[in-house]
């Protein structure tokens, strides 16, 4: 079954986008560490990153598309 993390990342790429915020919330990390670890090995992620504080510090994660 496709995650939801993957089915957004293939329509963005679809659609042309180089980067993507994925927002998960700050919370105690549970999110985060899953939203990361499906990235880590995803075909269509170049690299990601928490995001710089102005778009959500660690409460999201910015994905740059291949």
């Amino acid at each position: 079954m496709p995650s939801v993390v993957d089915e957004y990342l293939r329509a963005a790429h679809a659609r042309g986008f180089r980067e993507v915020r994925l927002i998960h919330g700050r919370g105690i990390g549970v999110q985060r560490a899953i939203v990361q670890s499906l990235l880590r090995d995803h075909p269509l992620v170049a690299g990601f990153a928490d995001a710089p504080e102005d778009r959500g510090g660690r409460g999201a994660t910015v994905v740059r598309l291949r």
